[in-house]
């Protein structure tokens, strides 16, 4: 294994789980070139990653085929990190030598096959296929890199901000995992004229109109307003933006993982996804939850389950009390005095 092309894409939460991955290649073969095929986001978390050489972008498919088949004949060995059969075909006819993937169905013509079991926190997922690829190792532990011009723009953005900081990411592209608007109106109320934080607010574009939701009713009884920053910053500007948080109040989203991989304190919201396989694994993550025996019924491993109701069960019996007391016990009382 000399020649290592890493193939990543999807959503930033998995890739943010799967850095322990490429430390703990890098860790087994120090001399080894270590490159990467990724899609926009992908690239720009790993971008500032010490264990990689090269990125390579993900541009379509069939219309760079041929300079697919180009890359992947510089390569010996090529993981790949997420489910594809275009991609593993290609690998497959190109004949390179080690073809490691996860058995989930859409990968085909590997050469080393990796057990998916969807009752696995995702981090083991990389430990398995190290493992099955002769490399001891452990991808538990997460991290991330972020760089000196992000930080030093976040720094100017929050020079001005006296007081402890907190960010909060409402919503997620699942509305399974959402929690009310109602409640989120009452936890603002909370942090601004009690804890007396500055809240900012994360999330795309989309979310903008749902945050103006949250803040209109109760914007006039605020002692200190809410910073919006949906759809203002990228993912390395976000990791900036996190690194300088006194907490993280989110959903199951990237944040939350973006929170553990960096050790800011957080409280997770969780209700529909499997608390098996996306939990935190850091210790200053709390999670709060009802557990409900319906769930999972959101994301990988729920099979054909779907909340019938419009607002989970599990994220409605979620009341803002339980977060409020979060608040109290654990950061008002102990951190923020």
């Amino acid at each position: 294994m000399e020649k290592i092309l890493i193939f990543r894409y999807g959503p930033i939460s998995e890739t943010v789980l799967s850095t322990g991955f490429f430390r703990e290649l890098r860790n087994a073969l120090p001399k080894a070139a270590i490159d990467v095929l990724a899609d926009d986001t992908s690239a720009e978390i790993l971008q500032n990653s010490p264990y990689v050489n090269k990125i390579f972008y993900i541009d379509g498919k069939f219309k760079n085929l041929i300079a697919y088949l180009s890359l992947f004949k510089r390569y010996d060995t090529i993981f790949f990190l997420k489910d594809d059969f275009f991609f593993s075909f290609l690998a497959f006819i190109v004949k390179v030598k080690n073809r490691i993937g996860f058995n989930s169905g859409k990968n085909r013509f590997l050469t080393c096959i990796v057990p998916y079991d969807e009752d696995k926190h995702e981090t083991e997922f990389y430990t398995d296929m190290l493992k099955l690829s002769g490399i001891d190792a452990d991808c538990n532990k997460i991290e991330l890199w972020g760089n000196r011009i992000n930080d030093l723009q976040v720094e100017e953005l929050l020079k001005h901000v006296s007081e402890k900081k907190v960010l909060i990411n409402a919503f997620s592209k699942c509305k399974q995992k959402n929690w009310l608007n109602d409640y989120w109106s009452e936890i603002v109320y909370y942090l601004s004229n009690e804890i007396h934080m500055q809240i900012f607010l994360a999330g795309s574009k989309k979310d903008r109109l749902s945050c103006l939701n949250i803040i209109t009713p109760i914007k006039d009884k605020l002692d200190i307003i809410p910073i919006d920053m949906c759809g203002k910053l990228s993912v390395c500007e976000t990791i900036s933006l996190v690194k300088k948080m006194d907490l993280v109040i989110s959903v199951d989203s990237a944040t939350i993982h973006i929170a553990d991989a960096l050790g800011i304190p957080a409280i997770l919201l969780h209700g529909p996804t499997s608390i098996s396989r996306w939990k935190p694994l850091g210790d200053k993550c709390m999670i709060i939850s009802r557990h409900f025996s319906c769930s999972p019924c959101c994301g990988p491993g729920a099979g054909k389950k779907h909340c019938k109701n419009r607002v989970s069960d599990c994220m409605e019996y979620l009341t803002p009390n339980l977060i409020i007391d979060v608040l109290d016990d654990k950061f008002k009382t102990k951190h923020f005095k």
